[in-house]
């Protein structure tokens, strides 16, 4: 397949945001179980310095686990037995510290916490549909934040759904490929080259933030669990990033239409340089190469 095939083919894919549906409460869903216990050898109150955004393809999930787990009141009902369809989902927000190794990371910092009522998991259930889930992400998790203020439940689960919600999210499983890896910076031009890293082991996507939620290149690792940026990518993310006027080729007419920052649909247009699409100065110069303006 070429490149331009398979730039198509990713483009069909399409994007989401939040999960399927904007509101994920289900009265079936009544697991009452779902409070964590956090021993003292769980604790490791290590300052963080950088962030970890983790997102898993929930069907892949919901294939591994017992049926009994999917009834209606158990602990993956409303994931898998809902007949709610998920794509990916957020794993979720993990402090990390450079001074630590992957095995030894900031968790449980303020030890066991209290159980979180379910009135204040509920707006977050479509990002990550699971109480257990929520629950886990912010004993282990939210108590290791950086900033006081987001080291409350609410806190914690309302930075990273504002997070989560800043990226453009597949509605289809990628697997670990450089053409995955374009599909994710293409979509997503607020990310930096080297921001985005695959963990084979879990199959999950990763994301790299600095102490202040901005994209940062991921630091090196395990050369088996970091996705290595091929070049041509790199170059398409610095394309998109400091392009003044798009030249966009139309994949329903073959047209050539260039767009201006003031367009409507600038923001949304993605140059693919593999298909022949291009980045402009001026539109004398767009114009000379037999590109249209855009019609509003």
């Amino acid at each position: 397949m070429s490149k331009f095939q398979c730039a198509v083919a990713l483009a069909l894919i399409g994007l989401s945001t939040v999960a399927v549906s904007t509101s994920c409460v289900d009265k079936l869903d009544s697991y009452s179980d779902y409070d964590n216990t956090v021993s003292a050898a769980d604790i490791r109150a290590i300052r963080s310095d950088s962030y970890l955004l983790s997102y898993g393809w929930s069907a892949a999930y919901c294939d591994k686990i017992s049926s009994k787990s999917k009834r209606p009141g158990q602990k993956d009902y409303l994931q898998c037995g809902s007949g709610r369809k998920f794509a990916y989902i957020l794993h979720g927000l993990w402090p990390q510290s450079a001074a630590s190794s992957s095995a030894d990371y900031p968790r449980a910092c303020l030890g066991d916490q209290l159980k979180i009522a379910r009135t204040d998991l509920q707006p977050f259930l479509c990002m990550t549909p699971s109480v257990w889930l929520l629950q886990h992400e912010y004993e282990y998790h939210g108590t290791c934040m950086a900033d006081p203020q987001l080291r409350s439940p609410v806190g914690y689960l309302s930075k990273a759904q504002a997070m989560h919600r800043q990226l453009n999210l597949p509605l289809q499983q990628l697997n670990y490929a450089a053409s995955s890896l374009r599909w994710w910076y293409s979509n997503n031009p607020h990310l930096v080259a080297g921001s985005v890293k695959y963990q084979k082991k879990s199959q999950q996507w990763q994301f790299c933030y600095d102490n202040g939620f901005q994209s940062v290149s991921c630091p090196a690792s395990d050369s088996t669990e970091r996705a290595v940026v091929p070049a041509d990518v790199v170059d398409e993310v610095d394309v998109n990033r400091n392009c003044k006027i798009k030249g966009n080729i139309s994949k329903r007419s073959g047209r050539k239409y260039y767009f201006l920052p003031q367009h409507r649909n600038y923001q949304s247009v993605v140059i693919n340089v593999a298909a022949g699409e291009r980045c402009f100065d001026t539109q004398s110069q767009a114009r000379a190469a037999l590109w249209q303006k855009a019609p509003n």
